[in-house]
């Protein structure tokens, strides 16, 4: 096996995942500590990364990077990869569109940086077959060889830069914004006054209303990461002829949930009040 030095950037919960994938492979992996957090930098020490310093250090010391970063990182990220020197191999597996990939992807071969076009459906897994790293374009089998063992399962797409990033959207685009829309729902339920009915009628129809409350709590802590990639969605849609409208609903409802960021134990009345300050806001505007 050929074994690589890879740069991961950044390692969050999905970026260790990713990173643990890769070590497990066989291969060196690194991140950089400048700028980052106590908790970013524990999580890393745990999943044994090196450290490799900075950006700069991680360009010239890795042939392989992987960017994790939140979608509207995603240029800024290539860009700063790019005006350092780094000139190997650059997988990105954040939530873009298709467009925003391919216009990723054409700056980077550009300067000379070998690109492939990725993204991550499922949650940071601890265990095989349950999340899946997606490649694809002219480098997606060599990018494949640097995961392999697990957690995280890799397939490489047929076809052209962009339909990583396609899928991805797609998929993201029914699960989360059912999410969304199930919190729009109990929202409105709430400030019409008929929550407890639509409760009992859910109950007659088969579908009760633990579903939707535990779709709502389980996505609030995380609501601030889908502001932008809900944008990304709308873009995909649009460029598709769907209408983008459904999705920059969803993009205000999470923007309204985003200050439960990191909250552990969230009780349904508090998300409640808080889609209804947001909404009274808007309406007093």
């Amino acid at each position: 096996m050929n074994r690589r030095t890879i740069g991961i950037l950044h390692p969050g919960d999905m970026g260790v995942a990713v990173a643990v994938t890769a070590r497990n492979a066989g291969h060196t992996v690194y991140w950089a500590s400048e700028g980052r957090s106590a908790q970013t930098r524990a999580r890393a020490t745990a999943a044994g990364l090196l450290d490799a310093g900075s950006i700069a250090g991680i360009c010239e010391g890795c042939e392989v990077l992987v960017s994790v970063c939140p979608p509207e990182f995603a240029g800024e990220m290539a860009r700063a990869v790019a005006s350092l020197g780094f000139r190997g191999l650059y997988l990105d597996l954040n939530a873009v569109s298709p467009r925003r990939s391919v216009r990723i992807g054409r700056d980077l071969e550009e300067r000379g940086i070998r690109f492939v076009d990725g993204s991550i459906i499922g949650l940071p897994a601890k265990q095989r077959g349950e999340t899946w790293i997606y490649l694809c374009g002219p480098h997606a089998e060599e990018a494949a060889a640097c995961f392999g063992q697990g957690p995280l399962e890799v397939e490489v797409l047929e076809g052209e830069i962009g339909k990583a990033s396609a899928l991805k959207m797609v998929f993201a685009a029914n699960t989360k914004g059912m999410a969304a829309l199930r919190a729009a729902v109990l929202g409105a339920a709430r400030e019409l006054g008929v929550f407890d009915d639509l409760e009992r009628q859910w109950a007659r129809s088969g579908t009760p209303m633990a579903r939707a409350v535990e779709s709502v709590g389980h996505v609030a802590p995380k609501a601030w990461r889908f502001v932008a990639e809900m944008r990304e969605i709308s873009e995909t849609f649009e460029s598709t002829g769907m209408p983008g409208d459904f999705h920059r609903a969803a993009e205000e409802i999470f923007a309204r949930l985003a200050p439960f960021r990191g909250v552990r134990e969230i009780r349904l009345e508090e998300v409640l009040e808080k889609l209804a300050a947001r909404a009274a806001t808007k309406s007093d505007s």
